[in-house]
């Protein structure tokens, strides 16, 4: 049973009172909050389970460098982050402590957090192929992907990928290299929308060559493109876009279904 429950850490009562009230009202989640570096360490460990995301503060009593998004890392807790000020010294530190995404402290970026946790529990259901020859690529987008609370198989070429497919028929997105042994990405993807449809399968292509590669890959039966190197914000939009469509395709399928019975 996956976790239900949202961690924040914010060490104004008021502040940590008017977001929890917030997210327990508009989400079906439960909330957990802690208001210091050492109390969080004692919740993680104790409520690991339980927790599918941590939204931090960054300034608490007891850290001044930083440590709260560490401690959720070395927990393997996807952290979101909210501060009051924001700066792109900032933005590419945080990037690179591998947050899932960051807010300013108002009620409009509220919302936006709030979608996103609702979107990062429904990812721990949502199975994700990554094809790629290249090790060290599949083991980039894999991480990035677990960072988002998706379960993720690599396939090392395009027939692989297939194989793959045909055993594991829940996967609802696969990433897929072009220049690929055995089978490329192109005709992979030929392949898969023989049997998968858009609605049931999104595909999302990436090569280091954009341009006329991006149209061909849209052709062929892709529903996006990302070039390598992979930007972590834009692979995160784009991924989590296609699940979003994907959902709203579906609510809408039994919206009529139901309305025909």
């Amino acid at each position: 049973m996956p976790g239900t429950k949202v961690l924040i850490v914010e060490d104004s009562r008021v502040q940590a009172r008017i977001m929890s009230d917030h997210i327990r009202a508009v989400t079906p989640y439960e909330t957990l909050v802690t208001a210091s570096l050492a109390e969080t360490a004692q919740v993680m460990e104790e409520h690991r389970d339980d927790i599918f995301v941590a939204v931090l503060d960054l300034n608490l009593p007891d850290d001044t460098g930083g440590e709260i998004v560490a401690l959720a890392n070395r927990y393997a807790v996807p952290a979101v982050v909210m501060t009051s000020s924001f700066s792109e010294e900032m933005r590419k530190r945080l990037l690179e402590q591998n947050v899932v995404d960051y807010f300013l402290k108002s009620m409009p970026e509220v919302t936006n957090m709030e979608n996103l946790i609702e979107r990062l529990h429904k990812n721990l259901s949502v199975t994700v192929l990554v094809a790629d020859d290249s090790k060290l690529a599949r083991r980039q987008m894999a991480t990035l992907l677990g960072n988002q609370n998706y379960r993720v198989l690599e396939a090392e070429d395009g027939q692989a990928a297939l194989d793959i497919l045909h055993e594991a028929p829940d996967v609802r997105l696969l990433i897929t290299d072009y220049n690929m042994p055995r089978m490329d990405g192109f005709e992979l993807i030929t392949e898969i929308r023989k049997t998968h449809p858009r609605h049931k399968l999104s595909i999302i292509g990436v090569s280091a060559q954009s341009g006329e590669q991006t149209a061909r890959f849209l052709k062929y039966g892709a529903s996006d493109f990302l070039t390598k190197p992979l930007c972590m914000e834009e692979f995160y939009c784009r991924v989590n876009q296609q699940m979003d469509m994907l959902d709203i395709i579906q609510d809408y399928k039994a919206l009529c279904e139901k309305a025909a019975s």
